[in-house]
């Protein structure tokens, strides 16, 4: 008798098996479009950047001291005289050289010490990238509280 009514009674959960699934199936994730956030053409920049000085260290034993140290391992991210002046406020970028591109997260926002900067930016804001080639733009108000490779302390602008 006990069998008959397991097996007699299996409709009446049917229903909340059948909405367990339904849950289950509609929290699993499915195909979903996440929000795809461009560099700007200055992050982009930096990003080459640090990638070309990463290179240029890993292949030469140390790292660039000097642009024509680093222009080689540019030209293969595009033309070097573009790469290195920032389109937001038309002047060089500000590359820490000589310094080995090494240390770990910081406290700002978990960035890596930094290796090259605008020089100014522009509407109060500045695009930076770490060691890593992440690049992120950043307030003027935040730009002292970044770690620079090398020991590095920027001037005042």
């Amino acid at each position: 008798m006990g069998l008959q009514k397991r097996g007699h009674n299996w409709w009446r959960r049917a229903p909340g098996l059948a909405w367990l699934l339904a849950c289950l199936v509609g929290c699993s994730g499915g195909p979903q479009n996440p929000h795809v956030v461009k560099l700007t053409k200055s992050e982009e920049n930096l990003k080459f950047i640090a990638m070309a000085f990463t290179d240029a260290s890993e292949q030469e034993g140390k790292p660039p001291k000097n642009l024509e140290a680093l222009t080689p391992f540019l030209k293969g991210f595009g033309n070097p005289e573009e790469l290195l002046v920032s389109p937001d406020d038309q002047l060089p970028y500000v590359i820490i050289w000589g310094a080995r591109p090494t240390g770990g997260p910081t406290a700002y926002k978990g960035m890596f010490p930094i290796l090259a900067y605008e020089a100014q930016g522009a509407g109060g804001r500045r695009a930076i990238t770490d060691i890593r080639a992440r690049p992120m733009t950043v307030p003027n108000e935040d730009f002292s509280k970044l770690t620079f490779i090398g020991r590095h302390k920027p001037a005042d602008n």
